[in-house]
């Protein structure tokens, strides 16, 4: 009887253990995040449009910051990039499903860095 235990017990530890949120970043490390030629087009319009615009447009934007045109995000860096580097775990951190992944927070940053050009 007890081989059958230590066997049941095998197999509902490995189910319970088995059941785990993989970040690739945490596991793999980041994959290489080329931050050298950031463009609004190509980079930093597609990530706001994806992760911040259904909140933040209209008439009735969120917190009152309009994030969907470039002149708008301009406006608002200074609290848009500190929104979006607090850590995990801040209430205030934008947006609200967590941090923006590293690669996007290094490209958001060289963008800045740059003075935010419209390219």
């Amino acid at each position: 009887m007890k081989p059958a235990l230590f066997l049941i017990s095998f197999a509902l530890l490995s189910a319970l253990s088995a059941c785990y949120y993989d970040n690739s970043e945490e596991l793999y490390g980041t994959t290489p995040c080329d931050a050298s030629a950031v463009t609004w087009t190509a980079d930093i319009q597609p990530m706001l449009q994806t992760q911040c615009v259904s909140c933040h447009s209209g008439a009735s934007a969120s917190a009152g910051l309009d994030l969907s045109t470039y002149t708008l995000v301009k406006g608002s860096l200074s609290t848009v990039t500190g929104r979006m580097n607090k850590p995990m775990g801040d209430p205030l951190v934008m947006p609200p499903s967590g941090p923006l992944s590293t690669c996007n927070l290094t490209k958001l940053d060289a963008w800045v860095a740059a003075g935010a050009p419209e390219n």
